[in-house]
Formats: C-alpha cells, structure tokens, sequence
C-alpha cells in the first residue's frame, strides 16, 4: 500500500503483513514528459481487485496481464507476462 497504513482499515488490526501483490492487467498507460527523460505509468488492477500506480516497462501495454516488481529504491514497476 502507498502510503503505507498504520491499522487495516476493515478490522482496526495493527499489525499488518506483506506478502506478494500478485498478478494484474495494465488498465490505463500515460507518459510523464516533465523530466529530461519520460515516465512511462500505468493503472494495474491486481487479480485480488486493488489498484496499483506502477512504471512501466517497454512492452507493457493497455490490457496485457502484468506482474509487479519491487525494486530497492521502492519503485514498483509493472513488466509484461505471456497470457
């Protein structure tokens, strides 16, 4: 989550697990030309039914199922995956 929550919002709990997001499907794709290089981002709806904000790699286009990758400057990005 993002930002991270200090209680889950359903049962108040607060202590929270991570686990894997899981797999999804690149809704909606746009490009951030603001900096020297563009930012390609993109609205994932994961399987389990949240939405994710997420770079994108290359080849990941509107309606291709993706999976999601945490990289250690916290960035998430989503990459292509055969259907």
């Amino acid at each position: 989550m993002f930002p991270e929550r200090l209680w889950c919002p359903g049962c108040g709990a607060g202590e929270l697990s991570h686990g894997p997001a899981g797999p999804g499907r690149l809704e909606e794709e746009t490009t951030l030309r603001r900096s020297a290089e563009p930012v390609r981002l993109g609205t994932v709806r994961l399987d389990a039914g949240p939405l994710v904000i997420a770079r994108l790699s290359r080849d990941a286009r509107a309606g291709m199922q993706v999976r999601l990758e945490l990289t250690p400057s916290g960035a998430v990005w989503a990459r292509a995956t055969p259907d």
